[in-house]
Formats: structure tokens, C-alpha cells, sequence
């Protein structure tokens, strides 16, 4: 068995504030109480925040939805949570993922299949200090990444991930997911059949090599 088929998920991330303190994560499959939970004790304050992306996402609906929207093109939804631990010691839930396996790898030249990274959210961190004493929430981008990408590597599409940016997020969301690691697909480029819209300069991916090497660089957190 090779490294890549028992890389598991990253099981802790650096403070948000403090790159030097290292929070505890885990990582569960979404059931419809986590969504309940996200929408009423963290998603009703992020509606209240005009400059957050995921400020209207209801996952209580998005769960059910992207089973079956995903059933009807034979593709496999992958809906996780991710906890991180605070300072009583209990693990909280502080990001949120849909995942698509079997999505069309967004390099056109190649037929190849990739994980879509369709919805990714991470609580706010004054939300987690606030009300539920978290005094070092978790930097969580490269790690939420990170899961879509092992799942990748295990379904056997070599690591490949893509995602679109929310248009809400403005520049400064395609920037964050740049600096995680993504590349950007240059809008003049088409998008793979199978995909839909337009292409806006919005969406990001990684191939094989640069996710293999993303990888690599958290594999001291597994």
C-alpha cells in the first residue's frame, strides 16, 4: 500500500491569530443534524455579515439537494464536516463541505475526472470565540482543500480537484484560493463538456502534480 492510499485526513491546523499554536481537527460525513446545527447556530450569523460569500447557503437544503442532483447524473455527493477542539476540551463544528466525485476535470484538453469542490464554508472566527470559546479558531482553507484532494487521490483521480468561486467573494475570494495553492483557469479557456455556465475567471483547480505537492506539505498534520 502506497502513501497516497493511506493519507488520511490533516488532523490539526494552525491558529488563525497565532501560526505557532496548533488546533486539533476532525473530520465526520454530514448528516441532516449537522446542517441544522450550521444553519441555526453559525449560518444565522453569517446572514447578518453583508461581506461573507456563504451568507445566504442554507445547508439543511444543500445536503438533501446535492444527493439527488448527483444521483440523477451518476455522480457521488461527498458532504463532510470538519471540528476543531476548544477550550473545554469538546470538539465544535467549524467548517462545512460539498464535495462532487466523478466531476469532469476542469482542463479541457484532457478527459479526466476530478473531485468538484462544490460548496466549502468555515465559521467566522469571532463566532467561534464569541459563542463557543474557542480562543484559537483554525486557519481552515488549506485543510478543507485538503480533504477534497485525499478523497481525490483515493477514488483514483490522481488528486485532481476544481472549484468555482463564488462571485459574491469578489477578487478577494479567487485570491485566497490562489493562495492556497489552486491554479486559475484563464478565462479564455473552455470549459469541459459536462460542466455548466460560462467560464467567468472564476474557477480554480489543481492537477496532479501540484496536488500531490499541496498534499505533502500538510502530511506532518496527518
Amino acid at each position: 500500500m502506497n502513501t497516497v492510499s493511506r493519507r488520511g485526513f490533516v488532523r490539526s491546523a494552525p491558529s488563525r491569530a497565532d501560526k505557532q499554536h496548533s488546533v486539533d481537527l476532525r473530520v465526520t460525513r454530514m448528516t441532516a443534524r449537522d446542517a441544522t446545527w450550521w444553519d441555526t447556530r453559525v449560518g444565522s450569523k453569517h446572514l447578518k455579515m453583508s461581506g461573507r460569500p456563504d451568507r445566504y447557503w442554507p445547508w439543511s437544503v444543500f445536503l438533501p439537494m446535492c444527493h439527488l442532483i448527483e444521483l440523477a447524473q451518476q455522480r457521488y455527493c461527498r458532504a463532510l464536516v470538519s471540528w476543531a477542539r476548544a477550550d473545554n476540551g469538546l470538539f465544535v463544528r467549524v467548517g462545512m463541505s460539498m464535495l462532487i466525485e466523478g466531476y469532469p476535470y476542469l482542463d479541457a484538453t484532457r478527459s479526466a475526472e476530478s473531485y468538484f469542490v462544490w460548496f466549502i464554508s468555515s465559521a467566522d472566527p469571532d463566532i467561534l470565540k464569541r459563542d463557543f470559546q474557542m480562543s484559537h479558531p483554525p486557519a481552515l482553507g488549506r485543510a478543507l482543500l485538503d480533504n477534497a484532494i485525499v478523497l481525490s487521490q483515493h477514488a483514483g483521480s490522481g488528486g485532481r480537484i476544481g472549484l468555482h468561486a463564488a462571485p459574491a467573494g469578489g477578487a478577494n475570494l479567487v485570491e485566497l484560493y490562489e493562495n492556497c495553492g489552486l491554479m486559475r483557469l484563464p478565462q479564455a479557456a473552455p470549459l469541459p463538456s459536462g460542466v455548466r455556465g460560462q467560464n467567468d475567471g472564476r474557477f480554480l483547480y489543481a492537477d496532479e502534480e501540484r496536488a500531490e505537492r499541496l498534499a505533502q506539505m500538510l502530511d506532518p498534520r496527518r
